[in-house]
């Protein structure tokens, strides 16, 4: 198991590495930014898709264009593709989910354009009557612009054969995150989101084959309950891991039991429907999949999901980690304070803007821990 994670954990560090050799083979990469790109179409089209979450490489050109104030990931990126890192993609795809990577792409297309660049205008309020029609145009012009770009045309076949072999990704992690609420402290919260992170990088194949063999070996281990504090750790809608924080809760004496985080559970929460047309199951899947703040849905409560996967996962707390500046989690937060609130479930804000406060942070996660404990 341990020998699967180091594989991993080495791609992760190197996040864009993989695809680089990838492109080596005369294959094609196109970087998706987070979140919500119906990847099974780029997938469908022989292209790779990864995600872009940005790197740890300080931003040094990006901020003559956007305010050094915005979140990482847009700038990491803009910043990367300034400096001629990005410059083995083929192209890439931005949604609108919020107000900079509105404006972005112009940026981008000035700046450093690329062979292809596409923006998906997501639904802005999906319980309408018109949403699903909406979204169904939108992935059809992103399909329709993807075989303009490679002069092939995508089929309904190759849409199903994505689906199912995201499908089969996302069944896996379900399994390890059934595992993990069920034998705490079988895998480290760094590796789960190592797991995750990894799923964004290289193709959905060769990771499935990997995380099929760690979930064999992870069967090999000593059944045995850890005694821990089980923690939930949600925030983090665009960014890589915060792997020091990850560690240092451990650390501690807690046990990272189940997450709500863009790499985590968020990545692979529901499948893709495989029985009706592929175009509409994408849509349906987007307006059905978890609640989030950055999308407007009166017929879900993202209050009362994060709160519901609290007591679903038996979690003794919950550790909110919030980026600085990101509106659209701002904007939630009180909601969520109260409804946490109102079932008695502990809660811990602690606020990332890299690079972070390790000694104030971990004064305030000991203090938290201890409470509970």
């Amino acid at each position: 198991m341990n020998d699967i994670i180091g594989e991993l954990a080495t791609i992760a560090q190197n996040p864009l590495q993989r695809a680089r050799k990838w492109k080596e083979t005369g294959k094609r990469v196109i970087g998706c930014f987070p979140m919500y790109v119906p990847e099974e179409i780029i997938h469908a089209s022989g292209i790779l898709p990864i995600t872009l979450l940005g790197t740890n490489e300080t931003v040094t050109l990006a901020d003559r264009y956007m305010q050094p104030y915005l979140c990482h990931v847009p700038r990491s990126n803009l910043d990367l593709a300034l400096k001629g890192r990005l410059n083995f993609l083929d192209g890439v795809v931005f949604p609108d989910i919020c107000d900079v990577l509105l404006f972005l792409p112009d940026i981008w297309n000035i700046h450093h354009p690329m062979p292809f660049q596409h923006t998906i205008l997501v639904a802005g309020k999906l319980n309408s009557v018109s949403s699903q029609r909406y979204l169904i145009s939108e992935f059809n012009r992103l399909k329709g612009a993807l075989e303009e770009f490679t002069r092939r045309d995508i089929s309904g076949d190759d849409l199903r054969r994505s689906i199912v072999t995201y499908n089969q990704n996302r069944d896996l992690m379900h399994k390890v995150y059934r595992t993990r609420v069920e034998r705490p402290g079988i895998f480290k919260a760094r590796d789960v989101a190592t797991l995750i992170m990894t799923s964004m990088l290289i193709p959905k194949e060769e990771h499935t084959a990997l995380l099929r063999e760690f979930l064999e070996k992870a069967e090999e281990k000593e059944r045995q309950q850890d005694g821990n504090v089980r923690l939930l750790v949600s925030g983090g809608p665009c960014d890589q891991p915060q792997w020091e924080i990850l560690d240092l809760i451990e650390e501690l004496g807690a046990t990272v039991v189940d997450d709500d985080l863009y790499v985590g559970r968020r990545y692979f929460a529901n499948n893709v429907s495989e029985s009706i047309l592929p175009i509409e199951a994408l849509a349906e899947h987007y307006i059905n999949d978890v609640p989030c703040p950055t999308k407007h849905n009166q017929d879900k409560n993202y209050a009362e999901y994060l709160s519901d996967l609290v007591e679903k996962s038996r979690a003794q707390g919950v550790i909110i980690l919030m980026v600085k500046y990101c509106e659209p989690y701002s904007f939630a937060y009180p909601v969520v304070k109260s409804e946490l609130a109102r079932r008695g479930i502990p809660h811990l804000l602690v606020e990332v803007d890299p690079p972070i406060a390790l000694g104030n942070t971990r004064t305030r996660l000991e203090a938290f821990i201890e409470t509970l404990g």
